[in-house]
């Protein structure tokens, strides 16, 4: 008899210890990778946020050891006078001496920026709307680059920004890539990461510039995250980066609005560039700091990516918030 009941009794205690298990799981806060916080969950139609609150690893975006080594090679700082609000820096770190001597160029025009806000490509479309954000830290080499959480509260309650948990930006290397430069150069700043799809309505780009406008002050500097021409023999590419540069020069939304790959892969950026501009109510000029092709580094003239780096600097700006 007590060999019939020790079955029964075990399968019990089992789908007892399973419903346990279930409760338990509903109410204790998980820490897994990609598992949400419940106590930042609102509804099923919140925003996704904090499902993880590590910060983004860059070492999945770059050489650690390259990094270090493009620091050692001089080069003849360029100084832009004036008030440096905007740049243009490519994202593919086969160019990481490039990137770097963007960074330092900036940190020396405008070495008291706290706040750097990348407009990058929504490279894999990951984002629930055309515009994203995300307010998680990135570790680099040179430690932690914080994310202006206060910025991106404004942003997202002040625009039509979807805030996004951050796991789409583990991937985004038009952010990941120039983080650890940004910390590098600008140890105290804070990044604000905002990625546009390529596809997107080019109203609302401008309309997001204008926003944008009324929310920076003076110690912020917005960096377009872009690389340009793709996958042209170097010549053409190069011709058609001639046509680019007078373009940035006059900051032609136009142009930028119409751009495709083999000119640029983020002109939606820099028609909200433009819309920023407008809102100001300020001129930009723009100086040339950098022109390469992935040709420069590859044995490959065929099939090339080329940049272009460069700054925009006002005389004078409106007064910001």
């Amino acid at each position: 008899m007590k060999r019939k009941l020790i079955l029964p009794i075990v399968i019990a205690t089992a789908l007892a210890a399973a419903a346990f298990g279930i409760v338990f799981s509903l109410r204790t806060p998980s820490t897994d990778r990609g598992v949400a916080d419940p106590d930042n969950l609102q509804s099923l139609s919140a925003p996704r946020i904090n499902r993880t609150r590590n910060p983004i690893d860059t070492a999945f975006f770059i050489d650690t050891k390259r990094f270090s080594s493009v620091w050692s090679s001089t080069h003849d700082v360029t100084y832009v006078s004036g008030k440096v609000v905007a740049g243009v820096v490519n994202h593919h770190f086969l160019a990481a001496d490039l990137i770097a001597r963007f960074f330092t160029d900036l940190k020396a025009s405008s070495p008291d920026a706290k706040r750097i806000i990348i407009l990058s490509p929504d490279h894999f479309f990951s984002g629930r709307g055309p515009i994203s954000v995300h307010d998680r830290d990135y570790a680099t080499p040179d430690g932690i680059l914080e994310s202006d959480r206060p910025f991106v509260a404004s942003l997202v309650s002040s625009t039509s920004v979807a805030l996004e948990d951050g796991i789409m930006f583990e991937a985004e290397h038009g952010i990941g890539t120039l983080a650890p430069f940004i910390k590098h150069e600008f140890p105290d700043a804070k990044i604000v990461g905002i990625a546009m799809q390529g596809t997107m309505d080019r109203g609302l780009a401008r309309s997001f510039g204008e926003e944008l406008s009324s929310l920076i002050d003076d110690r912020t500097i917005v960096i377009v995250s872009s690389d340009m021409s793709h996958y042209l023999p170097a010549g053409q590419a190069l011709k058609n980066d001639e046509i680019t540069i007078s373009e940035l020069k006059d900051l032609n939304q136009v142009f930028f609005a119409r751009a495709k790959d083999d000119f640029i892969d983020n002109g939606v950026a820099l028609v909200a560039l433009a819309g920023f501009f407008d809102a100001q109510k300020a001129v930009p000029y723009f100086t040339l700091l950098d022109h390469g092709i992935s040709s420069d580094y590859l044995d490959d003239d065929k099939n090339t990516t080329s940049y272009i780096n460069g700054i925009w600097a006002v005389e004078q700006m409106a007064s910001c918030h």
